[in-house]
Formats: structure tokens, C-alpha cells, sequence
């Protein structure tokens, strides 16, 4: 017999003995010599009267049975104690999806961690078909929002589930559906936003189906939201001639248009820029803006001209100073 097998063996011995202080030690070696096929030993454990005794027991479980298939976790599963169950819950995350029916038992306990973490191991594995529908076609929200994230579902699904009652699945729905060109008309905007859906998450689905609704929108954004309309431009238009940034441009919507067009450098992107800070028709402060970002490029004559113009020409005695001053930077930088 080997030395390992034989301290196993004492170890084994001395944990059933009434001295504590051969059980802990007992534990200790156990510990020590970290073997996943050890954890039937601590099984017995679980019901011990000692609690510390017990939170070994579930250290080991939490060690070795990741290490062993997921039906290691049955006895915390079958047991009447519900932390044991949750316990087994939180542990699935780490286990390959390899078999289900143990942690179908687990799915029944009346209780949500266990519900949940169950659902989505289960639908982890491959034909779960049934589970899956069963989930959608029942009454919990949670659960019918971890069936949407799952492998069996799609595009059309999440469309469809865009009518349904829980405003959480609906608003789940969008975000996964955020980069699908969906058609959604004034009317459909409307009905979500009555119910209470985040227009923000309506966003990235209107600056491909309905600009015109987005910028006539805009004058309602809170500034996290204008924030997240920039972000979105950035990733879906290119150049000014792309059809939401025209459309805000019609719309006079230049608050957005000029924090997108910050960091832009181009022929096209300039003309619009000096294209709307010589309009005096257009708000003074917001054109000053325009002027100020950009003095980082105060170093080009062509930008300095511009501003010269502006200067000379402006109706606007903030314009004048604000363009005067961006004319002359270089300079007062050289001084």
C-alpha cells in the first residue's frame, strides 16, 4: 500500500473519531492532498451539528467537484437544505454542458437562484429544444429573458417578443437586437415610449429606419442620452452626406452634429463646420462652440483664415471674438 493510500486511509479513520482534534486534522490532510475523489468523504458531512464541519463540507464541494462531472453535485441538490441547492446552483457556471437531468431537479426548487442558474446551464446543452419553449411560453419574466440570451434563440424571436407584456423583455429585446436593421415606424415609437421603454435603446433601430423621428427627438434627450446618439453616429456614419447626419443637419439639430463632427478632419467635414458657424441664423453660443474645438488646429493657416472671415464678417459679437481669437492663436502661442 502506497503512503498516499495509507494516510488517506488514517485520515479517513480519524474522521469518524470522537476526538476533534484528530477530525480536524483529519480534514486538514484531506485538504492537502487535494484529490477530487476524496469529496465522497465530506459528504456525510453536510448534516454534521458542528457548522464548522459543515462549511468544509461545502469548501470541498466549491475545490473538487468542478473538477469531477456535474452529477458531483447531487447530494447538494437532493438535499432538503436550500443553501446546499444554491450552493450547487452557483457552481454550474463552471461545469461543460454535459447532462442535464440532475440539474433538472435542480430546476424545480421553489427558488429563484436555483431556478435561474439551472435554466441556463440546462440551456447550455444541445437538445433542449423543449426546455427552451417551455421557458418562453411561461409566466416568469427571468426566466424568459435567459431562454432570449440562450443558443436557441433568434432574430425573429426577439422581434416577435417586441410585443410582449413585460416591458423588461421588451427592453431586453431591443439591446440584443441593436445591431439588426429593424423597421420601426412613428407609430411603433410612440406605443414604446408610452409603455415606458428607454429611448435610448430605440436609438441605434431609428438612425437606420427613421431619422426623421430620431432628430425630431433630439430636443427631449437627457445628456447621457445625447452621449450614447454621438457614440452611435460615430459607429454608423462615415461622412455628412450619410442620411442621419443630414437628417439632424435639416432638422438643425447642431448640438449633436457638432460633437460628432469633434476629432473630424477632412475637406467635407470643414465646410459644414464653417458652413454653420457663419450662420447667424443658428444660436451664437452653440456656434462659438464649433470655433473652440477648434483651436487644437490653430497651427493651420487654412483654419486661421476661416476664422478671419468669421471675424470680419460675423453679426455677432461673440462670434467676432471667439473666430478673432482663433485667428490670432498662433501667434500669441509664438510670443
Amino acid at each position: 500500500m502506497s503512503k498516499l493510500s495509507t494516510r488517506f486511509t488514517a485520515a479517513i479513520s480519524n474522521l469518524k473519531s470522537r476526538d476533534e482534534r484528530k477530525r480536524r486534522r483529519a480534514i486538514r490532510e484531506l485538504f492537502e492532498m487535494d484529490d477530487p475523489q476524496h469529496l465522497k468523504a465530506f459528504i456525510p458531512l453536510l448534516n454534521d451539528k458542528d457548522s464548522w464541519y459543515r462549511s468544509k463540507a461545502i469548501d470541498a464541494f466549491r475545490i473538487w467537484a468542478p473538477r469531477e462531472s456535474v452529477t458531483s453535485l447531487e447530494p447538494l441538490i437532493a438535499h432538503k437544505n436550500i443553501d446546499y441547492n444554491r450552493v450547487a446552483a452557483n457552481l454550474l457556471e463552471k461545469f461543460s454542458p454535459t447532462g442535464t437531468d440532475v440539474i433538472k431537479e435542480l430546476f424545480e426548487k421553489d427558488d429563484m437562484i436555483c431556478k435561474a442558474k439551472a435554466a441556463q446551464f440546462i440551456l447550455r446543452n444541445d437538445n433542449e429544444k423543449e426546455f427552451y419553449c417551455s421557458l418562453l411560453e411561461g409566466e416568469n419574466t427571468k426566466l424568459k429573458i435567459i431562454a432570449l440570451e440562450s443558443k436557441y434563440s433568434s432574430n425573429d424571436t426577439l422581434t416577435n417578443c417586441l410585443s410582449d407584456d413585460s416591458l423588461k423583455i421588451v427592453e431586453y429585446c431591443l439591446t440584443a437586437l441593436s445591431d439588426v436593421e429593424l423597421q420601426i415606424d412613428d407609430d411603433t415609437v410612440e406605443q414604446l415610449t408610452k409603455r415606458g421603454v428607454k429611448f435610448g435603446l430605440l436609438m441605434p433601430h431609428l438612425i437606420r429606419s427613421n431619422p426623421e423621428k430620431l432628430a425630431e427627438s433630439v430636443q427631449e434627450l437627457q445628456n447621457h442620452e445625447i452621449k450614447t446618439l454621438v457614440d452611435l453616429l460615430n459607429r454608423e456614419c462615415d461622412n455628412v452626406e450619410d442620411e442621419p447626419i443630414n437628417t439632424l443637419i435639416q432638422c438643425k439639430q447642431y448640438v449633436v452634429v457638432g460633437r460628432w463632427l469633434q476629432g473630424k478632419r477632412g475637406d467635407a467635414f470643414d465646410t459644414l463646420r464653417w458652413e454653420i458657424i457663419a450662420d447667424d441664423s443658428i444660436d451664437e453660443i452653440e456656434r462659438s462652440r464649433f470655433i473652440e474645438r477648434l483651436f487644437a488646429r490653430c497651427d493651420e493657416e487654412k483654419i486661421r483664415l476661416e476664422a478671419e472671415k468669421i471675424a470680419n464678417n460675423s453679426t455677432s459679437e461673440l462670434i467676432k471674438l471667439t473666430a478673432h481669437n482663433l485667428s490670432t492663436a498662433k501667434d500669441r502661442d509664438e510670443q
